[in-house]
């Protein structure tokens, strides 16, 4: 599955230590068991949805230690993008990458990128200030119909 001379790390801690000097953060936000809502910024410190007053923390047992951290019913576990694409630019040789689309006339009538697009092109002259800089990144969310909760009452895709 992995190309030639590339291996897994045996172990999630191993997995951790190779991405940590990377700098990539992972931010982790407690979500309500049914979907309802995230507990994220004005709602950080709510003990229940404010939907279905579902309780946020699975109750802890009888005897336990008042010092263990509460454990949430789910997570989101969330990949803030602005970092990500920061250090897109910090290599000169990807950032020639991410500035493709702009700097790479193409060829006329041919159809090799989104940019040689209808839709793109259209974007262009809809919004020629942020056209005119080559570094804007433009982002689509896409989903097949693909949905790891199934869920049953929401069967929406991720």
């Amino acid at each position: 599955m992995l190309p030639k001379g590339h291996k897994l790390p045996d172990s999630f801690y191993a997995s951790k230590k190779v991405v940590a000097p990377l700098g990539i953060g992972l931010q982790k936000i407690d979500a309500c068991e049914n979907d309802c809502m995230l507990f994220w910024k004005d709602d950080e410190d709510l003990q229940e949805c404010k939907i279905c007053h579902h309780p946020r923390f699975k109750p802890r047992k009888r005897g336990g230690k008042k010092r263990h951290k509460s454990i949430p019913f789910k997570q989101l576990s969330y990949l803030p993008l602005t970092p990500r694409l920061q250090r897109l630019y910090t290599s000169q040789t990807t950032a020639e990458h991410m500035r493709w689309h702009k700097e790479d006339p193409g060829e006329e009538g041919k159809l090799c990128h989104p940019r040689d697009g209808e839709a793109w092109k259209h974007f262009d002259r809809s919004h020629p200030i942020f056209a005119a800089e080559s570094r804007n990144v433009r982002l689509a969310l896409s989903a097949d119909g693909f949905n790891p909760h199934n869920q049953g009452s929401r069967p929406y895709s991720c």
